[in-house]
C-alpha cells in the first residue's frame, strides 16, 4: 500500500483530524500532514493548494485528500481554485461541481504512468456553506450547553467599531471564545474533543465528514 495523505491548512486543523478519528476509532491508514512540513511557517491556504500538484506527482502516493475552509469566498471559489491547479497540471478528472457529500474521485497519471490516485476534497465547514472548521467543531457543542448561548450574547454586543475580529473570523473568536470559560480555559479545539465532555464526538453531524473519510482515505 502506497502513501495515504490527508493535507490540512495548519496545526489546529491537523489536532482536531488526529483527536476526532482517535476518538471515533478511525483506522490508521493515513498521515495528517501540513502543506510544508519543514517549513517554520507551514500552514495556509495558499501553500496547500499550491502543494497539490507536486504531491500528486510523487511515486509511492496512493490517496490524497485536502480539507479546507471555505471562509467568505464560500465552498465554490473553494472548490474552483482546487480544480484550477488540477488542471493546471493536464489533470482534467475534477467534477464540475463539488458533491454536497464532499468529492472522492481518481486522478489518472497517464502518460507518465497507468497509475491513478484516489483524491478527496472536503471543504469546511459542510461543502456548502461560508466558514471554517470553527464552525464544523462548534456543531460538537451539545444542544443542553448554557455557555454557548453566554457567548453569543457576549460576541453580539460587542460594537462593530470594537471589535478586534473581522466578520469572517467571528466563528474564530465564536469558538475560542467558548473554549475560553471551560473548565481548562484555552484547550485547544483538538485536545477538547479529546477530553472535553461539553463537545460530542459521536454528534450525528460528524457523520458525512467521517462517511467521507473513509471513502477518501481509509478503504
Amino acid at each position: 500500500m502506497g502513501k495515504r495523505i490527508l493535507l490540512v491548512e495548519g496545526d489546529d486543523d491537523r489536532h482536531v483530524m488526529w483527536n476526532l478519528c482517535e476518538v471515533r476509532a478511525v483506522p490508521e491508514k493515513f498521515t495528517v500532514e501540513l502543506p510544508e512540513e519543514d517549513s517554520q511557517e507551514n500552514g495556509g491556504l495558499e501553500k496547500l493548494l499550491d502543494s497539490i500538484p507536486w504531491r500528486l506527482a510523487t511515486s509511492d502516493l496512493e490517496c490524497l485528500a485536502v480539507v479546507v475552509d471555505a471562509n467568505d469566498k464560500g465552498p465554490r471559489a473553494r472548490w474552483q481554485a482546487i480544480r484550477s491547479r488540477l488542471a493546471s497540471r493536464g489533470h482534467e478528472d475534477c467534477p464540475a461541481d463539488l458533491p454536497q457529500e464532499g468529492a472522492v474521485f481518481d486522478i489518472s497519471l497517464r502518460p507518465q504512468t497507468p497509475r491513478s490516485i484516489r483524491f478527496g476534497v472536503w471543504i469546511m465547514p459542510d461543502n456548502q456553506s461560508k466558514g471554517m472548521i470553527e464552525d464544523f467543531v462548534a456543531g460538537l457543542i451539545r444542544e443542553d450547553d448554557a455557555m454557548l448561548p453566554l457567548v453569543d450574547c457576549f460576541i453580539d454586543s460587542i460594537p462593530e467599531g470594537q471589535r478586534r475580529f473581522t466578520k469572517p473570523h467571528q466563528p474564530k473568536a465564536r469558538m475560542h471564545s467558548w473554549l475560553a470559560v471551560s473548565e481548562r480555559p484555552g484547550r485547544p479545539m483538538g485536545q477538547a474533543i479529546k477530553a472535553d465532555g461539553h463537545l460530542d464526538a459521536n454528534s450525528p453531524s460528524v457523520k458525512p465528514f467521517l462517511d467521507w473519510l473513509h471513502a477518501a482515505l481509509v478503504k
